[in-house]
């Protein structure tokens, strides 16, 4: 069984020929070589050469060749282009969205008079050109030949691979469990981070404290992470401290419960994509990543159904159960079933143990042996099939928007808030409107191969950093979490390890209840940084706010944020280039908020001009600075304009719709960025319940980070 040819239906195809040798495909087709560094820095200039050797088949006016790379790859867009060939002219033409799936980025080097001859040696140069953001390991250029116009493309021989490294640590990461028992030892991961996001290796060990036993474990075989064995002999919240070379670091908080409770586990079901789909690295690479890197107790791969062929199923298979643990690492087999939005839209599927047979929603791939097993391009009939096996599925804002006219409330019990595509409140909002049983997660959705720790490089695919899901659970087990999660005992959260419990009357979170009173709620947090303020929703209503940061004064915050329509990242991405000027006083102290990417840039220019760069997906960034004796600010951004009177925005916020989705800027007095962690917080409704009600509750802190629990549902009693 392989794979003849691939790429989506009515797009163009490439033709692997896989009977062909090595030398056969060379003789026939050609071959490409490059000249480069086989190690990169991530995101830095490199200057690259192809040099393409034609095979027997010559090249005519019309016919062309392609150097394509695959979907995650952000290489930037080359800005110094150079051609060496004789007998023909060729234009060279930079596509970042191809017609080719997965392969959708490439160089294509046209023939628009005389002949390339068979053996003809073509040279492209790409000079300073901006690499790739990601670390990965064997990643390759497609070399291809178009011999007419049409859309078909026939691989020539691969060129070397080459690897991604990180650059210079610039900050330092400290992952811990969300809770441990009391005397039980867990492990403490420390690494560096660079611009991009990657694990950077630190010029020592890093020193770590803040529990009662910290034994040194030794370095990560295949990542640049120092593990540490650490023991706590009180129970209590915990926040560990490392220091290395000038970098500091803080974990997440660490509750120290007793043995007998559940705990709170932090993982990714949602955790993204190999390059068994339209992903970086490979399946084990992912898995090792998400465990060993981001910490994750829990993860599955989601490659879209539609790149899966019979082979490669049985390949997911057998790694998703190899790197099962029970007790460390809960790996979950999963493939995301993937029609467009009108025919049901992406959904997660998970699987509770194994499955044989894979139900897709279509085929990007033609095999010489195809698989028997019948597709289900359409939501009824796949959810037919689906609820008689044991599954759950996630449905969540991807590259097609599940449809939430389609729902199978027995094994979709959950809906996700907040991935690297954006930050998509919508969407679950929608569905408790519909009055859907709604648990709520976060997860990475993400291609380059960093699931649980993913930052969105040059938004060329993604727009955030990553959700986690925190699952609370008796046992880290595949059976354990599955209980918790049908059960809706869950909450997400934009990326930080944020600590939340939320009771309704002594009813867990996920739970449905008939109240006998009004209801009260009770919320506990532990903050990763300094908790701004904690939001009571009613369904889909803000029915209380408990503002928890004191206001700093002469302090304002600007945030600019939403999305441009409800969609996949690329819908979602707004762009917010601007300025903020005065005409007297002065600015000072300027403090950027919530930026995510190196692209992301807050600078003050003077004393009374400010400039920025930045894009949104759903999300908010911005900053804080000090005003003196200034009376108006004048804002002007790529989304429209804005004048602030300060004395204004200080006593109240300014609030500023600019379409779209759901646009927007915020001026208002600036939270103090050194408060409380801590918040416990007891709400009780106004009246008795006279309908089924969801009641949640989402967290804000200062830095922008948010979580949001799954809602309760309360019932009235049958008597009223």
């Amino acid at each position: 069984m392989a794979v003849v040819c691939s790429g989506a239906p009515g797009g163009g195809q490439v033709w692997h020929e896989p009977a062909l040798t090595r030398v056969e495909r060379s003789k026939r087709w050609g071959k490409m070589q490059c000249r480069m560094p086989v190690q990169l820095v991530a995101g830095a200039p490199v200057d690259v050469e192809f040099t393409f050797l034609l095979g027997e088949q010559q090249l005519e006016k019309g016919s062309a060749l392609r150097v394509a790379w695959r979907w995650p790859f952000d290489w930037d867009c080359p800005t110094c282009i150079e051609i060496d060939c004789e007998g023909a002219e060729v234009v060279a033409h930079f596509e970042p969205q191809g017609d080719l799936n997965p392969w959708h980025h490439h160089i294509q080097l046209m023939v628009v008079s005389g002949v390339l001859g068979a053996g003809a040696e073509i040279v492209l140069r790409c000079l300073g050109w901006d690499a790739p953001t990601f670390i990965t390991r064997a990643a390759l250029f497609l070399p291809l030949i178009g011999i007419d116009e049409k859309s078909d493309w026939y691989r020539m021989v691969d060129p070397e691979p080459y690897d991604i490294v990180a650059g210079p640590a610039s900050r330092l990461v400290v992952i811990a469990e969300g809770e441990v028992s009391c005397n039980q030892d867990s492990i403490v991961r420390v690494y560096g981070e660079d611009r991009w996001g990657n694990p950077a290796p630190l010029e020592r060990a890093p020193a770590l404290s803040g529990a009662e036993k910290v034994i040194y474990q030794g370095f990560d075989k295949r990542f640049p992470v120092h593990m540490y064995k650490v023991r706590f002999c009180k129970e209590g919240v915990y926040r560990m401290h490392a220091c290395s070379a000038g970098l500091e670091g803080e974990s997440n908080p660490i509750r120290i419960v007793s043995p007998n409770s559940s705990r709170l586990y932090w993982g990714d079901l949602h955790a993204g994509q190999s390059d068994i789909g339209c992903g970086a690295g490979t399946l084990g690479d992912h898995f090792a990543f998400a465990r060993d890197v981001a910490g994750l107790q829990f993860a599955s791969q989601q490659a879209n159904d539609h790149y899966i062929d019979g082979q490669t199923w049985q390949e997911v298979r057998a790694v998703s159960h190899a790197l099962d643990e029970s007790g460390r690492f809960v790996c979950y087999l999963g493939c995301e079933w993937s029609p467009f939005t009108e025919d049901g839209g992406d959904r997660n599927v998970f699987y509770r143990a194994d499955e044989p047979h894979l139900r897709r929603s279509d085929r990007f791939f033609s095999e010489d042996d195809p698989d028997p097993e019948p597709d289900f391009p359409q939501a009824p009939e796949f959810l037919r099939v689906m609820r008689e096996r044991d599954v759950l599925l996630g449905l969540h804002v991807g590259g097609r928007p599940t449809n939430l006219d389609f729902h199978e409330p027995h094994i979709e019990p959950l809906f996700e808030i907040h991935s690297t595509h954006g930050t998509s409140e919508w969407f679950v909002l929608d569905a408790i409107r519909r009055g859907y049983r709604v648990g709520i997660t976060g997860g990475t959705d993400g291609v380059m191969g960093r699931p649980g720790a993913c930052h969105p490089g040059r938004r060329l695919t993604r727009n955030v950093n990553n959700g986690l899901t925190a699952i609370r659970a008796d046992e880290l087990s595949r059976s354990g979490l599955w209980s918790a999660l049908k059960a809706r005992q869950c909450y997400a959260t934009s990326g930080a390890r944020i600590l939340l419990d939320v009771e309704a009357d002594g009813h867990k979170m996920g739970s449905e209840y008939v109240a006998t009173g009004v209801p009260e709620l009770h919320v506990q947090v532990e903050g990763t940084a300094p908790i701004e303020r904690i939001d009571v929703l009613c369904d889909t209503d803000i029915v209380y706010r408990e503002q928890i940061a004191e206001r700093q004064d002469k302090y304002l915050r600007v945030l600019w944020g939403g999305a441009e329509s409800e969609g996949t990242a690329g819908d979602q991405r707004v762009h917010w280039d601007g300025t903020l000027s005065t005409m007297q006083g002065t600015l000072s102290d300027l403090v950027p908020v919530g930026l995510l990417s190196p692209l992301d840039q807050v600078e003050l220019r003077d004393d009374r001009t400010v400039k920025w760069c930045g894009s949104t997906g759903g999300n908010e960034m911005g900053f804080t600075f000090c005003v003196e004796d200034v009376e108006r600010l004048f804002i002007q951004t790529l989304q429209g304009s804005v004048q602030v009177d300060v004395k204004d925005a200080l006593e109240k916020t300014q609030h500023h719709a600019l379409g779209g989705a759901s646009k927007r800027m915020r001026i208002e007095a600036a939270p103090r960025l050194d408060g409380q962690r801590q918040a416990d917080l007891r709400w009780r409704a106004e009246e008795l319940v006279l309908e089924q009600r969801a009641y949640w509750v989402r967290v804000i802190q200062v830095d922008g980070q948010r979580a949001w629990s799954s809602p309760i549902y309360v019932n009235p009693a049958s008597d009223r």
